[in-house]
């Protein structure tokens, strides 16, 4: 019996898709390296990056993990791919809301410059 790892079932999903390393990284939010390791076995997805890539694949997740081949691997539904493509909405979301944190820190700061030195100026004019 050959055993078959999750990076050549990976590799083996992609291929029979139709997509090219780069394009499954895009689309499951991850760089083309991590997708990589995982063909290459250097590392395995997380639970959240692999119910994505099951969606993507159109395979399901157990197939994707254990390769069973005894009728059990359905392929995803429906509620599967849109769950997954709500997941990488909220990574998305979750990126742009760090980034909106640091620019009101910034601007809040910058804010807090200025009137800083409106008020020096005034109190040097008074004085």
């Amino acid at each position: 019996m050959t055993y078959v790892t999750i990076g050549e079932r990976i590799a083996t999903a992609r291929k029979s898709r139709g997509l090219t390393a780069s394009q499954l990284a895009r689309r499951v939010g991850v760089k083309v390296s991590t997708v990589n390791n995982w063909e290459s076995d250097r590392s395995e997805p997380r639970a959240n990056k692999l119910v994505s890539m099951a969606g993507v694949l159109g395979v399901s997740m157990m197939w994707l993990l254990e390769g069973n081949s005894d009728g059990t691997d359905l392929p995803p539904t429906v509620e599967v791919v849109e769950t997954a493509d709500l997941q990488s909405k909220i990574e998305r979301l979750q990126s742009m809301h760090e980034r909106m944190v640091q620019l009101l820190f910034e601007i809040s700061s910058e804010v807090n410059r200025v009137q800083r030195g409106i008020r020096e100026e005034q109190a040097d004019g008074i004085g």
